[in-house]
């Protein structure tokens, strides 16, 4: 039994009301059933297209993930993993628990040659999170929600921030990192200018899609699982994060928040010390009012799985103080996939105890701005009862 579950057993012994908030997990992954379970929520003529489901892709051609992906106790005896509240509550919430969980729909993020249909596509599923998840599955209020955009078609996806914005479900709004051109580009401004409008963060995730096979470099694709996992994450959010910053898009936008997730967390540093190296002359030439240490403090966060590590704890706790951990990491789990992270082991034990509660909680806390306590509930009980 982990210090975690002992202290909620101990909290609920006392009978308490409520609890402190003290893991929130970025990255869950749920999904509808099937496909078959969206296509109500679509709007016409979409829903009506009898070859909708042959435009979406579904195949990767590129390599095969290990161990198809998905843990193997995470899939339920009907529909696709990650699409059984049940199920994903009991992982969640009980088995090694969480406090709040950050939903990121796996599919349907603009997979298409038509941003029309992407763009249709991720209203539907703006619909269908906010009728399940957030709502009917959410009794114990413990899912959070991102609005899912297609940044192939800025200005649908500036509508669908405005529709949604407002909803106390939605609490950030989830891009992939493919298009043609690095995101800082004014073309996609109008994405950027919503999500700022109404205050919420960025969470960047990878994904593949009809013109851009998952392993995708500007070298051409990658053959084999572990160089796309290693590369393609870091290689990309590296150059948005650039971009963002050339292009004046974090001084045009001072309250921007970008979250960068399964993409690693150390790789940013040399980044920055590299733009930093011409910077007196490019800051003066471009017009930007910050220093690239001082754009990432403001306006960019990192999830934590898949974490680096080290077999030297105290190399790699110094490694994590000179990124400042602290302030820029969050927990992810990356559940339900087959390198899920639990909380009680997900972080190196070499951090302090203050730097593993801002990556477990605050920082999350603090972007999403949620409660720091929350009412015990049916699957607080379902611990207790172990």
């Amino acid at each position: 039994m982990t210090t975690a579950t002992l202290t909620r057993l101990e909290e609920l012994d006392g009978r308490v009301d409520t609890v402190e908030i003290k893991v929130i997990d970025t990255d869950v992954h749920v999904e509808p059933r099937s496909f078959d379970e969206l296509i109500p929520y679509l709007d016409a003529p979409w829903r009506d297209r009898p070859n909708l489901i042959d435009a979406v892709p579904w195949s990767r051609s590129t390599y095969k993930t290990l161990d198809g992906g998905g843990r193997k106790d995470a899939y339920p005896k009907f529909g696709d993993i990650g699409s059984d509240p049940e199920l994903v509550g009991q992982q969640m919430f009980v088995d090694d628990p969480t406090d709040f969980a950050i939903l990121l729909p796996w599919s349907f993020r603009g997979l298409t040659t038509d941003p029309k249909l992407d763009t249709a596509l991720a209203s539907a599923v703006n619909k269908w999170m906010a009728d399940t998840w957030l709502s009917k599955y959410n009794t114990e209020n413990r899912y959070v929600g991102s609005i899912t955009v297609s940044v192939d078609d800025p200005i649908g996806a500036a509508k669908e921030i405005d529709k949604w914005g407002g909803h106390p479900g939605f609490r950030q709004v989830m891009i992939g990192h493919y298009g043609p051109r690095p995101f800082g580009h004014p073309s996609y401004d109008p994405i950027w200018e919503a999500a700022a409008r109404h205050d919420l963060p960025i969470a960047m995730h990878f994904r593949g899609g009809a013109t851009q096979p998952l392993g995708w470099t500007p070298t051409g694709p990658l053959q084999y699982f572990v160089e796309y996992h290693s590369l393609i994450a870091p290689m990309a959010y590296a150059t948005h994060m650039a971009s963002w910053m050339c292009n004046g898009v974090l001084d045009r936008h001072p309250n921007m928040k970008v979250i960068f997730i399964e993409g690693g967390f150390l790789w940013y540093r040399p980044v920055v010390d590299r733009l930093q190296r011409h910077w007196e002359k490019t800051a003066a030439e471009l017009s930007l009012q910050k220093t690239p240490i001082e754009y990432v403090r403001d306006h960019f966060r990192f999830a934590s799985q898949p974490i680096e590590e080290n077999t030297d704890s105290q190399k790699i706790a110094a490694l994590f103080e000179e990124a400042n951990a602290a302030e820029l990491l969050l927990f992810s789990s990356d559940y339900p996939h087959y390198d899920y992270d639990p909380p009680s082991k997900a972080l190196p034990r070499s951090l302090n105890d203050e730097t593993k509660k801002r990556i477990l909680s605050e920082n999350a806390r603090v972007l999403y701005n949620l409660p720091k306590t929350r009412p015990v509930d049916r699957f607080d009980l379902a611990v207790g009862g172990r």
